[in-house]
């Protein structure tokens, strides 16, 4: 193989990823505007579906077959947007899901821990769950 080959390749890669996480600063801007109530609340759920999508297009390794599937029949059942939340081999998938299908995406991921989700003003929070 060529070395200037494969550097063409690993710069095409960079100049992807950096495209990707530009994309992915750009939702921050409209993520306040929801927060500050100049969008529709909807729109979050949107927004972190194209934030989600766009940090799975940076590498194979960000999900996995199981992670897809289940963000899947979130969105089949209703959901909004979702991201992963945590690193490694644990974490939680989020949902955004408007009120009216939230019933219908419980049932659809009936079979996995749930631990419901809302905005708060504290901060942040240790949760334990057994």
């Amino acid at each position: 193989r060529n070395a200037s080959d494969v550097l063409s390749v690993q710069q095409k890669s960079m100049d992807r990823k950096h495209q990707v996480l530009t994309e992915m600063k750009n939702l921050v801007p409209q993520l306040g505007e929801v927060i500050n109530e100049r969008r529709e609340l909807n729109e979050f759920g949107h927004i972190l579906h194209r934030g989600w999508m766009l940090k799975k297009s940076i590498s194979e390794e960000i999900s996995s077959t199981n992670i897809d599937e289940y963000y899947q029949k979130a969105m089949n059942a209703g959901a909004l947007g979702g991201k992963l939340l945590g690193a490694g081999g644990g974490g939680f998938l989020v949902f955004f899901v408007s009120p009216e299908n939230q019933e219908a995406v419980k049932k659809a991921l009936s079979n996995v821990y749930q631990l419901p989700f809302k905005f708060e003003n504290s901060g942040t929070r240790i949760t334990y769950y057994d």
